[in-house]
């Protein structure tokens, strides 16, 4: 074999073998974006936003969804990144209806007892975030969750941004793998934020 072409080969089996074995390992990938992109790569990230719309860009990889529990109240924030989360395998459970169906509302729903789970799928009826995401390679998609209001589930009402006057306590879990019933089993990975706030300049 010509030497030329034998390195040529050995070049692309040592670039495109990791690549290809990277990519079939599942991932979530979250960022919060305002005026800046901030991307969660630490298990805690706190964080100042203005108090207008943000939005959460997510990158699904292999992964249907992630779920998240949103709060005005640390309960569920104090865990730390080795702290088993009560009745994990009863996540489905305890999933807060969607009614927000694409999005439309740019909502984010706060509860106290329920976690949101936010999926992509481009065959369902609907799914969790804008309708409109980007996909490349296969199984990979990332989707946008504008946010411009929280919406409070136990009372049924929204709440504006001007009107907050506590932080905002985020946890995301994404599931790696499901029993044979399809309940959760071990966790992918998890993330926490914590948001605080300042006035928006431009009211």
């Amino acid at each position: 074999m010509n030497p030329l072409l034998r390195s040529a080969k050995i070049y692309l089996l040592l670039v495109l073998v990791p690549l290809f074995s990277f990519a079939q390992q599942k991932n979530v990938v979250i960022r919060v974006i305002q005026d800046q992109s901030i991307k969660l790569n630490d298990f805690q990230t706190n964080i100042t936003l203005k108090k207008k719309s943000f939005k959460f860009q997510i990158l699904l990889d292999q992964v249907d969804g992630v779920y998240v529990f949103a709060s005005i109240r640390d309960s569920i924030y104090r865990f730390d990144e080795a702290s088993p989360i009560r009745d994990f395998k009863y996540l489905k459970l305890l999933e807060l209806r969607e009614t927000d169906k694409f999005n439309i509302n740019r909502e984010l729903n706060i509860s106290e007892t329920g976690w949101s789970y936010w999926f992509y799928s481009d065959t369902a009826q609907f799914h969790s975030f804008n309708r409109k995401a980007v996909s490349f390679m296969t199984h990979q998609v990332v989707c946008t969750k504008l946010i411009r209001q929280l919406y409070n589930t136990s009372e049924g009402n929204t709440v504006k941004f001007k009107d907050i006057n506590t932080p905002l306590y985020l946890f995301f879990v994404a599931v790696k793998d499901y029993d044979k019933d399809g309940r959760p089993e071990t966790e992918l990975m998890r993330r926490k934020v914590k948001i605080d706030w300042i006035d928006d300049d431009d009211d």
